[in-house]
């Protein structure tokens, strides 16, 4: 369980259990841009905590500053100036499983694409590079820092999941938990709507017209 508040961990539970794609009929906000996807398909759905890294410039040290901070549970959400080199590989996401964080989002590349699939952790990028972060040292107080997904204003603390469909940033201080319920309650109802459908039965009778 991430290392969060009672309330934001249990906004979080409720979370898991709702199918995002249902999310995204009844909310406009918070879904990152599709361009960010997973680079690890058959990863296990992700939902933890964000910690925010912001780099203004390609600086390695900086994630590393990081990685020794995530929480348990946490999601590893970094921000990459101009999208050209990569902050994440075989070595941050190894440092990132080890934590026991929940996955990893980088609005920019990664590298290393086989390892980061054979992490097991979900993991989600603009596509991946052989140019990375260097040692610099300069990006001093990006850890925490905001950064842009996809579109998505994040800041640590906001809750971050994923799956195969793409991406959602949840406030978790500003969210309509009354929404939870809704969303449960359409994903019980859709497997015997469809099963009707395939049934053969008239749309009139089944889909709001």
């Amino acid at each position: 369980m991430p290392d969060t508040g009672p309330d934001t961990a249990a906004l979080l539970r409720a979370l898991a259990g709702v199918e995002l794609p249902t999310l995204g009929h009844v909310l406009e906000e918070g879904f990152c841009d599709p361009a960010v996807r997973t680079v690890t398909p058959g990863a296990p759905r992700m939902g933890g905590e964000a910690l925010t890294v912001h780099l203004a410039e390609p600086d390695a040290l900086a994630v590393n500053r990081a990685l020794v901070r995530l929480p348990r549970g946490g999601v590893l959400v970094v921000g990459v100036d101009g999208g050209a080199h990569a902050p994440i590989g075989a070595v941050t996401a190894a440092a990132v499983a080890a934590r026991g964080g929940a996955g990893i989002v980088v609005d920019g590349p990664v590298t290393d694409l086989a390892a980061l699939r054979d992490s097991g952790l979900p993991v989600y990028a603009r596509g991946s590079t052989c140019r990375t972060t260097k040692r610099l040292g300069t990006a001093t107080g990006a850890v925490g820092a905001p950064v842009t997904v996809g579109g998505v204003r994040v800041r640590t603390g906001d809750l971050v999941l994923g799956d195969e469909n793409g991406l959602l940033v949840v406030d978790p201080r500003t969210f309509d938990r009354s929404l939870v319920e809704g969303a449960l309650r359409s994903d019980r109802d859709e497997p015997g709507l469809v099963a009707r459908i395939r049934a053969g039965e008239p749309l009139t009778g089944l889909l709001a017209l």
